[in-house]
């Protein structure tokens, strides 16, 4: 069967002589494994379409319990090329792609997750310069989406308010008021549940250009929760994670 859809380039490597393996997020089909015949040689069809992060118009042959499909065509929609090669960016694009592929199963399709990691990469084509800011968005939105985030507007265990009002939250990954976590569990002062509040109402552009000044003081506090949570899930921690201050985690 022969499928055509937006996709976003995550990663590639070699295949054999001629060939390699990309590995995309498509709006349609969610994440694809694809064989690129011949797309080493000089003069291959695919050209510059396979480079990370950019934007293609994909076309594969699909087979019945085949994880790897066969790619056919790929046409560039939007090129990251410039801003995928500043080495800050570059790191964070790679870790993005990282978690993509430990989060989003394979051949099944998110329109969500498709429409959330584009706002991204188009977030850090326009401001560079707010590459930890847009991650930690990013983080943020792919727990969300997988049901891994906890509800930080009340308490799960009373449900009083949080407004206000200083957070814990366990390793259950639940948000309780002080009284109920007796102090017990990864902090969140008020200003980190505002951040956390802001990233459900904004996109990730807007969010950097509101967040930026204030993005020191409550990175620590939001790197130490989303780190947490991405270990729980993945139950290790990520290759590439990148901690707080930082361009790249060790």
């Amino acid at each position: 069967m022969l499928v055509t859809t937006d996709a976003i380039i995550l990663r590639s490597y070699n295949l054999a002589e001629a060939d390699r393996i990309v590995v995309c997020l498509t709006r349609s089909a969610g994440l694809v494994r694809a064989v690129a015949k011949g797309a080493r040689r000089m003069k291959s069809r695919f050209g510059a379409a396979l480079e990370p992060f950019t934007l293609v118009r994909l076309a594969f042959y699909e087979k019945e319990n085949r994880e790897l499909v066969n790619l056919s065509s790929a046409e560039i929609l939007k090129s990251n090329f410039d801003v995928a090669a500043q080495v800050e960016v570059a790191e964070v694009l790679g870790y993005m792609s990282e978690l993509i592929g430990e989060f989003a199963p394979p051949h099944e399709a998110n329109e969500k997750l498709f429409r959330m990691v584009q706002a991204c990469v188009d977030a850090l084509a326009s401001a560079p310069e707010s590459a930890k800011l847009i991650l930690r968005y990013f983080e943020i939105w792919l727990l969300r989406l997988a049901g891994s985030f906890p509800d930080t507007s009340a308490c799960a265990v009373c449900g009083r308010s949080s407004a206000g009002q200083p957070l814990y939250v366990s390793v259950e990954g639940t948000a309780r008021c002080a009284s109920c976590s007796r102090g017990i569990g990864t902090p969140l002062a008020v200003s980190t549940q505002e951040f956390l509040r802001a990233s459900q109402k904004l996109g990730p552009a807007q969010f950097a250009t509101a967040h930026q000044s204030s993005f020191s003081q409550t990175e620590p506090e939001v790197a130490e929760l989303t780190h947490r949570l991405i270990v729980r899930v993945l139950d290790r921690r990520p290759r590439t994670m990148i901690a707080p201050g930082t361009a790249a985690g060790s």
